[in-house]
C-alpha cells in the first residue's frame, strides 16, 4: 500500500478511531470477546499514529495531516492508559471489599 507522504500517521489515527467506535458498539451488543480484540488494535494503530505522525511532522513541520495523526495517537495512547489504570483501581478496590 502506497501513501502520499504524511498520511500515514493520520490514516492509522483515523483507522484507530474506528476500531474505537466499533469496540465500544460491540462491547453495548454484549460481543465482548470480538470488542476487546478492537480495543487491543485501537492501542496498536494508536501507537502507530503517533509514532508515524511524528517522522512525518519532523520531516515537513508545514504538514497538518502529519500533525493531526501525531495529535490523534498521542490522545489515545492517552486516554487507553487513564482507562486502564482507573479500571485496574476499581478492580482492586472490588477486591478489597470483598475481603
Amino acid at each position: 500500500m502506497s501513501f502520499e507522504f504524511g498520511m500515514k500517521g493520520f490514516t492509522c489515527g483515523m483507522i484507530a478511531l474506528i476500531c474505537w467506535v466499533v469496540s465500544i458498539i460491540l462491547n453495548l451488543m454484549n460481543l465482548s470477546t470480538i470488542g476487546w480484540l478492537f480495543g487491543v488494535a485501537v492501542l496498536v494503530f494508536g501507537i502507530m499514529a503517533f509514532v508515524n505522525g511524528k517522522k512525518e511532522f519532523a520531516a515537513d513541520p508545514n504538514n497538518s495531516k502529519a500533525k493531526t495523526g501525531k495529535t490523534i495517537g498521542l490522545v489515545i495512547i492517552i486516554v487507553e492508559i487513564v482507562t486502564f489504570v482507573v479500571l485496574l483501581v476499581a478492580a482492586g478496590t472490588l477486591a478489597a471489599l470483598m475481603m
